[in-house]
């Protein structure tokens, strides 16, 4: 039992580490999903938002140079102060540009010093150059603008460059913690494998010892039923015996004994007619020697009546038909219910067991008709086939619901017994009752093909 109980243990134990496995491989998978879907929204989100700021310095030091052109174009004190506000709007927008980008803070550091230079050079430009001439206006672009704006272009695309590279190192360290995130989560789902396995192999080893212990336990009680089958057999063929022998003793010996105390009783009365004697005297040994001789006369009918409910001499004699037919008769006396005996094929040389089978069921059926059924009538059918032989005893008496009986387990002992009979003789009995109907209770039980072909007959009692 204590064995049995660790291997359930152990099992629990087993299929709460399989379960306990599966969720944490769950939340795993989870937690690995979230954190790679956001480490590569961030990496993307950082460079797009890194390519845009780049994109803004780009499209501003053109613009600058644009609008640069048009003042030297169109150059008045009215275009000088236009100028002047595209230029402070331009530099403003590169500050806020330059606060965002997420990159080396040397580097913005750096830029951030390059434009402040060129922002300082394009400042004093609509004051410098407002009564400049073309061709001054012409070699300051050229030597100033051009080369300043050449610079901080190829500044910026250095950036854009190192953004990518940026971009590219994050994919492949994304790559890498993807990678070995994904080793981890197979690493958990090898180990709920594993356990799986080893809790389904010892799964099936405790279930097949359990199966091996039912059926050794199932083999056990069959023998056991068997044996007990066999002892009650046994102890109704030693019960039958035993009343075949009460039954012979009584009728032969003390039945003889008390038959002689009659005749030697009526020697005695004849005695006293022939010896003289007084008459006072004779009338009273007359009167004793009478009342003697009728107390022998109701032993001996009594120890017949015992002698016939052990066992019939009349079923070992003359067979079954015989024995049933007494029996109804006396049945008829006692109780006064009519009844009625059909017989059809019924063999003379039935097998001991089969004959005392069919006696002690009926007589049982008619003992619970007469103490319980307040019957009126009773018919009792045996018929003899070539392989069977069927009993059927109907009353018309008040009737019960022996399925219920049956279940609640209170069909009382003797149906209980006709059953066990009928069924140590290999047949079946079968119960068919109702309230108000009757009852009819009906054996069947198969004989040997060896058995004497039946003699047609029918006879009614």
């Amino acid at each position: 039992m204590k064995r049995a109980w660790s291997k359930r243990t152990v099992l629990r134990a087993g299929y709460g580490a399989v379960l306990a496995v599966l969720v944490l491989s769950a939340a795993e998978a989870y937690r690995i999903q979230s954190s790679v879907s956001r480490e590569h929204l961030e990496i993307y989100r950082g460079y797009v938002e890194q390519e845009q700021i780049l994109t803004v310095l780009r499209r501003n030091l053109w613009l600058a140079g644009n609008y640069i052109r048009d003042f030297f174009i169109k150059t008045n004190p009215q275009q000088a102060e236009v100028l002047t506000a595209q230029l402070e709007s331009l530099k403003e927008e590169n500050a806020a540009a330059l606060e965002r980008m997420q990159v080396d803070g040397g580097t913005v550091t750096r830029l951030r010093d390059s434009l402040n230079e060129f922002w300082a050079v394009l400042e004093p430009l609509p004051r410098t150059m407002l009564h400049a001439s073309n061709d001054e206006q012409f070699n300051f672009l050229q030597r100033v603008v051009v080369p300043k704006r050449g610079e901080l272009y190829t500044a910026l695309l250095a950036l854009g460059d190192a953004g990518s590279r940026k971009l590219q190192e994050g994919e492949f360290e994304f790559n890498e913690t993807r990678r070995r995130a994904a080793w981890r989560l197979l690493a958990m789902l090898g180990l709920g494998v594993l356990l799986s396995l080893a809790v389904t192999q010892l799964s099936l080893r405790h279930a097949e010892h359990l199966e091996r212990r039912a059926e050794q336990q199932y083999a056990e009680t069959e023998h056991t039923r068997g044996e007990l089958k066999r002892l009650s057999t046994r102890l109704l063929e030693m019960e039958e015996e035993g009343k075949r022998q009460l039954s012979r003793e009584l009728h032969d010996e003390i039945g003889q004994s008390l038959a002689l105390l009659q005749i030697e009783i009526s020697h005695a009365l004849a005695c006293t007619r022939r010896v003289g004697m007084p008459l006072a005297q004779d009338g009273d040994l007359r009167e004793h020697l009478g009342r003697a001789r009728e107390l022998a006369e109701r032993t001996v009918q009594t120890i017949r009546n015992i002698s016939l409910l052990l066992r019939p001499a009349l079923l070992d004699d003359l067979g079954l038909t015989p024995a049933l037919q007494f029996q109804l008769e006396d049945f008829l006396r006692r109780s006064g219910i009519a009844c009625d005996f059909a017989e059809e094929g019924v063999a003379d040389d039935l097998p001991d067991h089969v004959k005392t089978c069919v006696y002690r069921v009926v007589q049982e059926a008619l003992h619970n008709c007469e103490k319980h059924a307040a019957a009126t009538h009773v018919k009792v059918t045996v018929r003899q086939t070539a392989d069977s032989l069927q009993v059927e005893v109907r009353d018309d008496g008040r009737g019960f619901i022996y399925s219920e009986q049956e279940k609640a387990g209170t069909s009382g002992l003797g149906l209980l017994g006709m059953r066990e009979r009928a069924s140590m003789a290999g047949g079946t009995l079968k119960v068919d009752s109702a309230p108000g109907q009757g009852t009819r209770i009906a054996v069947h039980i198969p004989l040997e093909p060896e058995t004497a072909e039946p003699s047609p007959k029918e006879v009614t009692a």
